[in-house]
């Protein structure tokens, strides 16, 4: 086994072990360099600065060096979104690389607009990029920061992108052969395709699209198709783009959620897309953009509720409260009007605007009308199967009966209402809807049956008897198109049951189910042609004649089945039917006593039918059952989305008469045309031609001045609908996102920070050089001090804050901040030994805990009752003792003076002096007995110090929780301070 993990022979004694050891090892770091990153880990402001400093004078450490994760220290500032420590690495020209990739991946948008405002400074030398590991970024080449942004579909970083003007690359056609597509495709075909993917991932993104496009919808619309369609060539990344045009039909539909009115709604559904529609005033697009929707399959946006039930209003227009009758009433009225089709279609051809034409208009009308008169057609054709006008059966060329007479306009309808359908919407439209390929396939017969009628007619005269007819004679083809037709006119009638919120799901799964049977019948067909041809090779030899067989019968018609395989049309015929159980399985035998032929063939034919019924029949069983699962599971979405194309093929204008009287020339149709005859044989004169192209002139600046408005009022519609689908979709992220691991970990870097931002607030200090002793239970800290001046006013003073190890769990926390700023002393404002930049740092807790000197003491009082249960008397001096763990009383209180404590105690603790750069007072301020070395602290500042006295030091789970919880039980605490006396504050353990 050792050998999977070294070349070489392993002769260790431990034959039973597997010796491991680090193949890939990188580069080891530094201490300082360890430091310098633990620092930015933790946000220790003043550690990094003084190990950059460092940096720049010594180039002891590599400010871009990396931990084994491969993060930077800019990385690491990026990732604990600690925006002061970043701005830092940045002042001091650190290698920025892939950061704002990095800061975008991680959602930080305060690192987003710091980098995107960074600039480096001239003269500054940037690290050469081959310096460093670029094989280890996290991102592909191709990734640019709007692509990165628009995958991680922030809205915020998104918008800052989008307002520096970035582009994105256009993707070419998906199948584009240009001669970059084919070098690409060729070069590296993996990079060429996973770099199409990250294009179309960005284009997707809904936040992009909601930043930069005109018409978001419309836009939705076609990347979803699109991405549907390269989905079918790139079948390698089939899932992912379906996905991302799941994403955009997804998006259309949430964006049609946000509108509020039906005046937004018709709005958004009205608005026209092709400008040269638009400027033509001879054409009315209703629920245009709903017409695309539908073209594009977007079924989401077409089932939507807002929408639907803006259909359901146009199409029950004229009949209030529709839904909520009784069945029977509705029953009643469709009858009524479905028979008085004829007087509504008459009155339309009159008076195509009196009450009654404008009646007929309304789309549920002309729904009622069409239906009742292909019912009609229907009713004739089955009186025309039942032959109740008898004629001569053997008359060879027959006149047509008076119900075929009758049928005739009907057919004539049918075949004008397609060819006007197919003008209107264009051949690929037509050809895309199978309802319209199967009445193409219907008139087709009905017009070859009418032909064949007539050539009968005209060639054949006599009567014969039919049984001497030849095979292929024009009436008997035309009496079998006929019959096939019939069917299919039949049939036809299922495409109204769309109408039905029952039988519509049902016909929705059979139209699918079809797609399967098609599926199937390719592979059986493969499967039957294959054993046709080996049985009948088997059989052919042994064929026989019709006289040889019994009552001269030959085929598997017959009453004793044979000669099933003798050729390869009787034995496909043999096969098909054998599926059913209609074959026998003595077919197989032959009259010579040949039984290996005979075995062959029955196993061949016993083969045939386990394949076909076993195998195949319970995969198209599988296969429907699969297909009408699918469409139960959304039957909701596919019936509405069947039912709205059924509704707007009568929302259009036209079409209003059913057949056969659409067929009739109205009064209006007679009158263009004359007027259209007149025209061109009658050409005005100039003056009349002057006048029409004035008014045609006004009419296209009236139609051009409505449009732009209309646009307006879209544009200010899909304003709208984008600001509340934003809110929205933020309100649903902070639902959904709740309390995760980066939350915590945020926290717990937001504590370590804050931590040392206090110690940051003790003053413009040198960061300590510290040394740590062998033992772990103390840990002494010197640092550097500054001699007191005798007889001047000192500019600095040392304060000495002695910690005694006395306990290994008592630990030392930093508890208390600044609580102001800046003193006025002498009219001049001058700082209180804390540089303006740490307020800067802190940000809004430094604002919070800075805010009153009097509410801090009352919290701090809290505090000490919450911790000791009861409130001491405090002394004429106070001096306070801070920890983290609990206070011990005879540390509380004590007195202030310096010289009463007990040396013999204070040489055995370890000493930390920190500077501290106060403001020295005008002559008021006096020091009353101290010593100095425990010299005033000013009264309008309060300072802590921390000291390192064991390595579990641990800080308070959260300050701001606990400030706040702080009420008023020290009330007594501030009646002791008194103007002009001094504080000592002295942390102990």
């Amino acid at each position: 086994m050792a050998q999977l993990y070294y070349k070489k022979v392993n002769y260790s004694p431990y034959r039973d072990r597997i010796p491991l050891q680090i193949v890939r090892a990188e580069a080891e770091l530094s201490a300082e360099e360890k430091a310098y990153l633990s620092a930015v880990e933790k946000g220790d402001y003043a550690s990094v600065k003084h190990a950059l400093q460092e940096a720049e004078i010594y180039y002891n450490i590599n400010i871009n060096c990396m931990d084994p994760l491969g993060r930077s220290a800019l990385l690491i500032a990026i990732e604990n979104e600690n925006l002061e420590i970043m701005e830092l690495l940045l002042s001091h020209s650190v290698y920025v690389g892939d950061a704002l990739l990095y800061a975008i991946r991680k959602e930080v948008v305060g690192a987003v607009e710091l980098l995107l405002s960074y600039r480096k400074p001239s003269g500054e030398k940037q690290v050469p990029t081959l310096m460093m590991d670029t094989q280890f970024s996290e991102f592909t080449p191709d990734i640019t920061p709007i692509m990165l942004a628009a995958h991680t579909n922030n809205y915020e970083i998104i918008k800052l992108l989008v307002q520096r003007r970035v582009t994105i690359p256009r993707p070419h056609q998906i199948r584009c052969n240009c001669v970059e597509c084919v070098s690409s495709s060729e070069v590296d075909s993996l990079r060429h395709s996973r770099s199409r993917l990250n294009i179309y991932k960005a284009l997707a993104s809904p936040s992009l699209i909601a930043l930069s496009s005109e018409d978001p919808i419309l836009t939705a619309f076609r990347l979803g198709w699109e991405l549907k369609e390269l989905s079918k060539v790139e079948n390698e990344f089939k899932a992912e783009y379906e996905e991302l045009s799941q994403q955009c039909k997804r998006f259309a539909k949430d964006l049609l959620d946000q509108a509020r009115s039906s005046r937004e709604l018709e709005i958004i559904l009205n608005h026209r897309d092709d400008q040269s529609e638009e400027l033509d005033p001879q054409k009315c697009h209703d629920l245009a953009k709903l017409k695309v929707a539908i073209k594009y399959h977007q079924k989401e946006f077409v089932a939507q509720p807002n929408c639907q039930q803006l259909l359901a209003t146009l199409w029950y227009d004229g009949f209030p409260g529709w839904r909520r009758k009784h069945w029977a009433v509705k029953l009643l009225t469709c009858v009524t009007i479905g028979l008085l089709f004829p007087v509504l279609s008459v009155a339309y051809l009159i008076a195509p605007k009196s009450r009654l034409g404008l009646f007929i208009k309304k789309p549920f009308i002309k729904f009622i009308c069409h239906t009742g008169s292909y019912l009609t057609f229907l009713f004739m054709l089955l009186l025309a199967s039942q032959h109740i006008v008898r004629t001569d059966l053997h008359m060879q060329g027959p006149p047509p009966t008076i119900v075929e007479w009758m049928i005739l306009p009907w057919v004539l309808g049918f075949i004008w209402g397609e060819i006007k359908e197919m003008w209107d919407g264009g051949f690929n439209e037509y050809v895309h809807d199978w309802w319209n390929l199967m009445d193409f396939a219907m008139n087709s017969l009905y017009l070859a049956t009418i032909s064949l009628k007539i050539v009968a007619y005209v060639k054949y005269n006599g009567s014969r008897p039919r049984e001497e007819w030849e095979m292929w004679h024009p009436t008997l083809i035309a009496e079998a198109l006929f019959a096939i037709s019939n069917i299919l006119s039949s049939l036809r009638l299922i495409s109204l049951f769309t109408a039905n919120s029952h039988l519509g799901p049902l016909q929705i799964s059979l139209g699918r189910m079809l797609l399967d049977i098609l599926k199937f019948l390719f592979i059986y067909c493969l499967v039957l042609l294959a054993f046709a041809n080996g049985l009948n090779q088997l059989y052919f030899y042994y064929e026989t004649s019709a006289s040889e067989e019994p009552n001269n019968c030959k085929g598997i018609r017959c009453e004793k089945q044979n000669n099933a395989f003798s050729t390869l049309f009787e034995t496909l015929q043999s096969l098909f039917w054998s599926v059913f159980g209609l074959l026998n399985l003595y077919v197989t035998n032959v009259k010579a006593r040949h039984e290996f032929t005979e075995f062959v063939g029955a196993t061949m034919f016993g083969t045939y039918n386990v394949i076909s019924l076993v195998v195949l029949l319970n995969m198209l069983i599988a296969m429907m059952n699969n297909s009408y699962q699918l469409i139960a599971d959304h039957a909701d979405i596919e019936w509405k989305f069947a039912r709205t194309k059924l509704w707007m093929s009568y929302f259009d204008e036209g079409a209003t008469l059913p057949p056969p009287f659409n067929i009739v020339p109205s009064p209006k149709s007679v009158w263009y045309l004359c007027k259209w005859i007149h025209n061109q044989l009658c050409p005005g004169s100039d003056s009349d031609n002057e006048q029409k192209r004035h008014e045609n002139l006004k009419s296209f600046t009236e139609q051009h001045a409505d449009n732009l408005i209309q646009n307006q009022h879209y544009q200010e519609v899909i304003r709208n609908l984008v600001k509340r689908y934003v809110a929205a979709m933020i309100r649903t992220s902070k639902t959904n996102e709740g309390l995760t691991e980066e939350n915590f970990k945020e926290l717990k870097q937001d504590i370590s920070s804050f931590r040392y931002e206090v110690l940051d607030l003790l003053g413009n200090r040198k960061p300590p050089r510290r040394s740590y002793s062998t033992s772990s239970t103390e840990v002494s800290q010197k640092d550097e001090t500054n001699e007191d001046v005798a007889g001047e006013k000192s500019k600095a003073k040392s304060v000495s804050f002695n910690v005694a190890n006395k306990k290994k769990d008592f630990n030392v926390s930093a508890l208390i901040k600044t609580m102001s700023g800046i003193d006025m002393v002498e009219e001049k404002p001058k700082s209180n030994g804390i540089s303006k930049r740490s307020f800067v740092r802190n940000g809004n807790r430094v604002q919070r805990l800075s805010s009153s000197k009097k509410e801090s003491f009352k919290r701090l009082g809290l505090l000490f009752s919450k911790m000791n249960g009861h409130v001491p008397e405090p002394s004429s001096e106070p001096m306070y003792t801070i920890s983290d763990g609990i206070i011990q009383p005879h540390y509380m209180w004590k007195d202030i003076k310096y010289s009463q404590i007990d040396k013999e105690k204070e040489e055995n603790c370890s000493k930390s002096e920190i500077n501290l750069n106060e403001v020295d007072y005008s002559g008021n301020t006096r020091l009353r007995g101290q010593s100095k070395e425990c010299p005033v602290v000013c009264t309008s500042s309060l300072h802590c110090a921390s000291s390192i006295c064991s390595s579990n030091s641990k800080l308070i789970d959260s300050s701001e929780d606990v400030f706040d919880s702080w009420g008023e039980a020290c009330d007594l605490f501030i009646n002791q301070w008194k103007d002009g006396q001094e504080d000592h504050v002295t942390t102990r353990l």
